[in-house]
């Protein structure tokens, strides 16, 4: 049936009712409507649909219509605390690189970098740390389990958006080889074709460059690849955890696999590309905006003293995604184009001559300009001569749109103001968004840069600021050049790179140092590794309380401790024969020579314990040191009369010796000395602290194991340590008998390190380490155990004030295999810390700056940040991170009358049990007044 042409109008009519600001006449309802229709199909959203321009990858291989790449990930590079020089180095190293891309192919190099983040590995962190820890402490009722402590870990590192950095470069090889060829160099072959054998040439060649210093670069896997994939085309949303893993080719039909349920819908002239993706039966949505580069500013680096342009964006706090296509041009491709620019300008220069008006500077720049750029080119070497022309685009995401485009205008604010790059948020922004994708063509026109590599390479797009060890327990994360999580295995040094465990801590009261030996301390309990804590002062004897740590603690109080407890003839243990015999053979000269050195070193140690005890007026007397080494070889003589093993000695049996002395002296002054110390001896044990040492009874010393608790913190509260400002003649009774106990209290460790067999992992906390240096018996125990550190797989954490403490100590900065540096105001002092952790003295400000104090109006300063030389040898500065685990923050607040904020974290399920992706990643907040080094 036909329809007439009014019921058609008044089809228009009823479809554009509600625009019809009046019902009155129908012309201007048909036109209403008519202008509605066609502003929603102008304005509404459209999905973006177009073909991918890759054809097949396979492996770091990737075939595309415009030809062949093959993808490297280049290798992260430090740059916070190192020396101008080692800058200048790094950055010429990669100018060289692209000079030698450039040059490598007389047309000029195509490459694409591509730089993103990946999410941190949460779900991952966690099973490997608990594969790698075959015995944790077993849970306990009222106590959380191993599985809750994994939990904590994986939530904060969730909530956080702490990230990886990777930074992917494609360099293009030739067009795309016959399918024979291709064929070939995927599957392999032992007669490769002539044509086959070229192309191999030709990656050889571009893998020579780019693996050379500066790059450090390395094939890209398939699961890397996948993850570019993913991340380029469904920005935003989390990648799947298994991408790449069922092989390392795809062919035509399997690159549905990246795009298959993603859609890209886009408004013409709008603001944002959305990015609609579906995981696992869920819809996720992005608001992707996509800046471009504007015009460069001229700059001379790095004199300018500014950090590469690349760099800043790693700041803010949120993820940036970078992508730069483009083509490396070589000399000969670019001496035309230079003299044409050349001749033009001095085109113009003549034209203003001839109507004798006098030109503006900026002809005259433009002639110097060309005149420098036409030398650079045809004399200069590949550093200088080679250039890039190509896009540089930036792209942010957030859930909503109004998040990207803050974002973004935070990212233009940055690089406007500090780098006075400016960025513009230009149109067609899915076709910008399309040249992220690893191998798609790049605009042709429209903010093209031309720039020499010199230039290109100040970006150092791979700088990082990657710290600590592959396995471990998180620890913290990265303040300087970007946010990573930071993972600290205290025997990957020991048991990995063969270097000793031992690793200081400095800072200033306040600084974070109980923070810092807390957290290593319950992290390595967890793990059911036995731990020592040497703390004079006690606060951290609350880990002790915590419910699921109780039953395997032991809290050792030196001030409410049996009598004998501290007996030097016990702080240094018979060896063990089993310590002795490797592969079933026991080494018996060894075995002795531990024994006789056992023995000494309990003799020394008793000698050391009198000789603390005497006023400096009584060891001043002649003959005071001779007496007393005298009355110990009688005493350890006795003790093998009787049989008896060294460690038995009572030091009781030292008093009777001297009495001997005092009654069989030869001399009046002999025995008057003997009274006199036989005197102070008596007044020493008789004292509360002194009866620690010398029991009151008069029989051997029963020989005490080591309790078998995993957890063991030795006190001191109350106990005045002897000031170092006043000479040791002006101490007091107290402060006299307060010295050696400190001492004996170090050499408790040494009963529960040497107790145990070597390849058992154990850990030493030393706090107060200064004293150890101020008695020649100290100095040989902390010597001895930083020696040994390797040899019987324990890591020491000496904690002082002063980075002089450890540097003094018997040439221990050999035998370091790292260390923290925390806030040290004092110029001087920051200066000798920079010694502490290798690293140039010109950045003893940072140290100085670290952990500062309450602004005004703050309530409370951030602890807890310091200067780490990582077991790998890299430095950087970390915040250790207590908000993963409520309970262990409250145990380790030392800090009188401040109460620290709580963080809020939105609950979510552990991926450990259930490795479901999470929608919802917030950021850490970034101060303004914090700078990297």
């Amino acid at each position: 049936m036909r329809r007439r042409r009014g019921e058609d109008l008044a089809v228009a009519d009823r479809a554009g009712v509600d625009e019809a600001p009046d019902p009155g006449s129908r012309i201007v309802r048909q036109g209403r409507a008519a202008q509605g229709w066609l502003r929603r199909q102008v304005t509404s959203q459209r999905e973006v649909v177009f073909p991918l321009a890759t054809e097949e990858m396979a492996g770091p291989l990737q075939f595309t219509r415009g030809g062949m790449f093959v993808w490297f990930v280049l290798g992260g590079q430090s740059w916070d605390f190192r020396t101008l020089d080692d800058r200048r180095r790094l950055w010429d190293q990669q100018t060289y690189r692209y000079g030698q891309l450039a040059a490598s192919r007389p047309e000029g190099r195509p490459i694409r970098l591509r730089v993103s983040t990946r999410p941190y590995p949460s779900f991952e962190y966690a099973r490997s740390l608990d594969e790698e820890t075959p015995n944790p402490l077993p849970q306990v009722p009222g106590g959380e389990s191993w599985n809750d402590y994994l939990g904590h870990g994986q939530r904060r590192l969730q909530s956080t958006g702490l990230d990886q950095k990777i930074t992917a470069l494609g360099v293009w090889v030739g067009p795309n080889p016959k399918p024979a060829v291709r064929e070939q160099l995927i599957q392999g072959t032992e007669t490769p074709s002539r044509e086959t054998v070229q192309v191999i040439e030709q990656i050889l060649q571009v893998e020579k460059v780019v693996t050379g210093p500066g790059f450090d670069a390395r094939r890209a896997t398939a699961r890397e690849m996948a993850f570019l994939f993913h991340r380029s085309l469904s920005m935003g949303v989390p990648a799947p955890v298994h991408a790449g893993v069922g092989g390392d080719r795809w062919e035509l039909e399997d690159l549905a696999e990246f795009t298959d349920r993603r859609v890209w819908l886009s408004e013409p002239y709008g603001s944002s590309v959305r990015v609609v993706s579906e995981i696992k039966g869920s819809q996720v949505s992005r608001a992707v905006a996509v800046l471009t580069m504007g015009i460069m500013p001229d700059r001379t680096w790095p004199e300018d003293g500014r950090d590469p342009w690349m760099l800043a964006s790693n700041r803010l706090g949120f993820p940036v995604e970078w992508s730069l296509s483009g083509t490396l041009m070589s000399a000969r491709t670019l001496t035309r184009a230079i003299e044409f620019e050349q001749n033009r300008a001095s085109g113009i220069a003549a034209h203003y001559q001839e109507h004798q008006i006098t030109p503006p500077p900026s002809v005259g720049r433009a002639i110097r300009s060309a005149a420098a750029n036409l030398d650079e080119v045809t004399e200069g070497d590949s550093r200088t001569s080679a250039r890039f022309l190509g896009t540089v685009r930036l792209a942010v995401y957030g859930q909503t749109e109004d998040e990207a485009l803050k974002r973004a205008r935070d990212l233009v604010d940055l690089y406007g103001e500090r780098l006075n790059m400016p960025l513009q948020h230009t149109r067609g922004q899915a076709r910008a968004l399309r040249e992220f994708i690893p191998g798609e063509p790049r605009a042709q026109h429209g903010f093209q840069r031309r720039m020499p590599v010199r230039y290109l390479a100040s970006a150092l797009p791979n700088v990082d600021s990657a710290l600590g060890t592959p396995t471990g327990p998180y620890l913290g994360y990265g303040i300087g050049s970007a946010r990573r999580a930071a993972r600290f295995d205290m025997h990957y040094g020991p048991e990995v790179l063969q270097t000793p465990g031992l690793f200081p801590i400095v800072a200033e009261p306040g600084g974070g140092k109980s923070v810092l030996i807390g957290t290593l301390a319950y992290n390595a309990v967890r793990a059911g590794q036995p731990t020592i804590i040497f703390d004079p002062s006690g606060p951290l004897a609350r880990l002790a309380a915590l419910p699921e740590l109780a039953p395997f603690s032991r809290v050792l109080d030196l001030t409410a401790s049996k009598a004998g407890t501290l007996s030097p003839y016990q702080m240094v243990p018979e060896p063990t024969r089993e310590a002795y015999t490797e592969e079933n053979v026991f080494n018996q000269l060894e075995y002795e020579r531990a024994q006789r050195r056992g023995a000494a070193e309990r003799q020394q140690l008793m000698f050391d314990v009198l000789r603390m005890w005497l006023p400096a007026t009584t060891l001043r007397l002649p003959g005071t040191d001779v007496m007393l080494r005298d009355a110990l070889r009688r005493v350890s003589e006795r003790t093998r009369s009787r049989g008896l093993r060294d460690t038995r000695t009572n030091p009781r049996w030292i008093i009777e010796e001297l009495e001997n002395f005092q009654e069989s002296g030869v001399t009046e002054q002999q025995r008057e000395l003997a009274r006199q110390i036989v005197d102070e001896l008596r007044a020493a044990a008789e004292f509360p602290l002194g009866e620690l040492i010398m029991p009151p009874h008069r029989g051997p010393i029963d020989d005490e194991e080591v309790e078998d608790k995993t957890l063991v913190i030795v006190t001191m509260p109350g106990l005045s340590p002897p000031p170092e400002a006043v000479e040791r003649e002006y101490w007091g009774s107290e402060e006299r008998y307060t010295q050696p106990l400190l001492h004996l209290a170090a050499f408790f460790a040494s009963k529960f390190i040497y107790g145990r067999a070597r390849d058992v992992r154990k850990n030493v906390f030393l706090d107060e380490n200064h004293l150890m240096g101020q008695w020649g018996s100290g100095r040989a125990f902390f010597v001895r155990l930083s020696r040994d550190s390797r040899k019987w797989n324990t890591a020491i954490g000496a904690a002082s004030q002063h980075p002089a403490d450890h540097l003094s100590i018997g040439r221990v900065d050999a035998l370091m295999g790292s260390a923290f540096v925390g806030r040290l105001t004092k110029a001087a002092t920051a200066v000798e810390a920079c010694q502490l952790v290798q690293c140039p003295e010109a950045y003893a400000p940072v140290i100085q700056a670290l952990s500062p104090k309450p602004r005004e109006g703050q309530t409370a300063g951030e602890t807890g940040e310091f200067v780490w030389l990582d077991p790998l040898g890299r430095l950087g500065k970390i915040r250790i991170d207590l908000d993963w685990h409520p309970a262990l923050r409250a145990a380790l607040q030392t800090t009188p009358g401040r109460t620290r904020p709580a963080v809020r974290l939105t609950p979510q399920p552990t991926p450990f049990i259930d490795p479901d992706l999470f929608e919802s990643v917030p950021h850490i907040p970034i101060d303004d007044h914090e700078v990297a080094a």
